[in-house]
């Protein structure tokens, strides 16, 4: 199984998308699988349920951060990678997908009980978000 379908498969068993996206990646960079679930949690459903920017995304934006973000004041080449790579990975998810937004990409609002309904009933997981996990993946895998 590649790991653009791990990380959908993590979705279906109940992961969030930022999680599902974050540990599948973080995990080639040698970070914990659990603590990367837990770190990623906050990001899911376009940070915490506001559909902000998608959290698959954000898991890759995590990723990137973790692989090439600096620890140093003085680390102006490593924050400048890392803001282009994340740059990069958000337009071409926009130009794939249309949008970067939870709400946009999922046409709902999580922060009401009726949006978590329709996202269920409409079977939005499938339709939109593993593919746009899978294409975080892929992007961010080729971007490194």
């Amino acid at each position: 199984m590649n790991n653009s379908d791990k990380a959908a498969d993590m979705m279906k068993r109940g992961f969030l998308c930022s999680q599902a996206v974050f540990s599948t990646l973080g995990e080639q960079l040698g970070i914990d699988r659990s603590q990367a679930i837990k770190l990623a949690t906050g990001m899911g459903a376009g940070i915490s349920g506001r559909g902000e920017i998608c959290g698959a995304i954000s898991g890759g934006i995590m990723a990137i951060g973790l692989k090439h973000g600096h620890d140093q004041s003085t680390g102006a080449d490593s924050r400048n990678k890392t803001f282009f790579l994340t740059q990069e990975l958000i337009e071409k998810i926009k130009v794939k997908h249309g949008c970067y937004t939870c709400r946009d990409l999922t046409g709902v609002d999580f922060t009401f009980p009726e949006g978590i309904r329709q996202y269920e009933e409409r079977n939005i997981a499938e339709k939109v978000c593993f593919n746009v996990i899978r294409d975080t993946i892929e992007t961010v895998e080729e971007l490194w």
